[in-house]
């Protein structure tokens, strides 16, 4: 319970979480405040004393703005990508924390409308940070505390915080692992399959990204659908399960009812050599095929009989 109490705010990925480009695209379009970059990686060499980041933060509205700077850690908050950031980190038992070993150079910023400012973090590298993965977040929020009565009420109100991610992985211990623990489809009575739900584990200590294919073949050996696993670079972070829905694209006409083989082939970035798991599934093509090929069919006896007649 006191580690639950400790989440003091939680957003939701679409892609699922962790996906780079649209984290940074959503942010910096975003109305009112934003943040470059919203995700960064960093690595530290296991004799690095510290690594400085730095985050820039803009004012989009016309009117001045006093920010509370924080460091928090953060996790997965369930398989489909959300995230959960927490609050006091001495309340967590989570390894892969990070807030307590980033200083920031400010606790706060005043920012002029239309201004940009550049906040600078250090991590310090030392030996109580294990190696490995770990995960913070700088947050901004507007103040609204004691600096309130300095905003009227015709200045910007700011109800929910922004952040910055920092992915740091120290090096000298790390351990890489990701396994396919469930795959299942959705499909209709008949016709091939829409998607591919894929459910992977990461079994190491550092984030990983997932690559690879999904495809579909016939009775006959021919790929009929394919799938492309996680087109979007999102991450799973250690010690944790994450969902990737494939869509499946149709590559050939399916007509031959009967077994059909699903072949995953997975990879993590990094690693050279991919895991193949198959799976036989029953699929009976879309009725439209059918009707086509009675169709054909038809007309072919028709073709035969005439010639017959002649």
């Amino acid at each position: 319970m006191k580690k639950i109490g400790s989440i003091i705010f939680i957003l939701f990925l679409s892609f699922g979480a962790f996906a780079k480009n649209s984290y940074a695209e959503d942010q910096n379009v975003a109305k009112g405040f934003s943040v470059n970059p919203f995700f960064q990686e960093v690595n530290l060499e296991k004799d690095q004393a510290d690594a400085t980041i730095e985050v820039e933060i803009a004012n989009n509205t016309g009117n001045l703005a006093v920010l509370k700077l924080s460091v928090l850690d953060f996790g997965a908050l369930d398989e489909t990508g959300g995230v959960a950031f927490l609050g006091d980190s001495k309340d967590l038992t989570n390894k892969y924390s990070l807030a307590s070993w980033i200083s920031l150079e400010k606790d706060g910023l005043v920012i002029g409308p239309g201004e940009k400012q550049v906040v600078k973090a250090t991590i310090q590298n030392k030996e109580s940070l294990s190696p490995g993965g770990h995960y913070a977040a700088i947050l901004a929020k507007l103040d609204v505390g004691e600096n309130s009565s300095e905003q009227d009420s015709s200045k910007v109100a700011l109800n929910s915080s922004f952040s910055s991610l920092i992915f740091a992985r120290k090096l000298g211990g790390e351990v890489y692992g990701l396994t396919l623990k469930e795959q299942e489809i959705t499909k209709g009575v008949f016709g091939l399959p829409t998607t591919a739900r894929l459910r992977f584990q990461n079994t190491g200590n550092v984030y990983v990204t997932p690559r690879g294919v999904v495809t579909l073949t016939d009775p006959m050996g021919r790929e009929v659908a394919r799938g492309i696993i996680d087109e979007e670079s999102a991450l799973v972070l250690p010690e944790t399960f994450r969902v990737f829905p494939t869509q499946m694209r149709e590559m050939a006409m399916a007509f031959v009812p009967g077994r059909y083989n699903l072949s995953t082939q997975y990879r993590y970035d990094g690693q050279d050599d991919f895991v193949t798991v198959q799976q036989n599934i029953f699929i009976i093509p879309n009725l439209d095929v059918w009707a086509l090929l009675a169709v054909i069919v038809i007309i072919y006896i028709s073709f035969k009989i005439k010639r017959r007649k002649k």
